[in-house]
């Protein structure tokens, strides 16, 4: 077993799983972090969440700065991605899926074809709906990662 504990960094601004990951980890061996701006606060959160200023890029450089090798992170954010897994970090997303470093170069491409049609106006459809099966993919992938994690 690992001397250190992983930390669970979930990107909390837009997470559709927060609930999922709370009741998963409640009684794992992991520290969550909920990181999530301003914006998005409310006295009901407890003491896993943590509140950073407004900005596009806040929450993503406060999770940058501190995951480090083996913890894990939750996000939607592809760019983020990119940077956490040179670090080691297991990444993600809120559908289930585990994102690897040798497909991040054409998820970045993706990305940039998708911003440069944004830019020409051209507006696609935004991401469907979270769904049951994307929950239930999502759960058993964070299962997975934690197991790993704790060996």
């Amino acid at each position: 077993m690992s001397n250190k504990m992983s930390t669970v960094w979930v990107d909390a601004d837009s997470c559709p799983v927060k609930e999922e990951i709370q009741s998963m980890t409640e009684k794992e061996p992991v520290d969550v972090r909920f990181i999530a701006s301003y914006d998005h606060y409310t006295p009901f959160h407890g003491e896993a969440w943590t509140f950073v200023e407004k900005g596009q890029d806040a929450v993503d450089l406060y999770i940058l700065n501190r995951a480090s090798q083996a913890d894990i992170a939750i996000t939607q954010d592809l760019s983020l991605a990119s940077l956490l897994l040179e670090r080691g970090v297991y990444v993600l997303t809120p559908r289930g899926k585990l994102i690897k470093s040798f497909e991040i170069e054409s998820i970045m491409h993706s990305k940039y074809i998708r911003m440069k049609e944004k830019r020409q106006g051209n507006y696609g459809k935004g991401p469907s709906a979270v769904t049951k099966a994307d929950r239930e993919l999502f759960k058993r992938e964070l299962l997975a990662l934690l197991k790993r994690s704790m060996s």
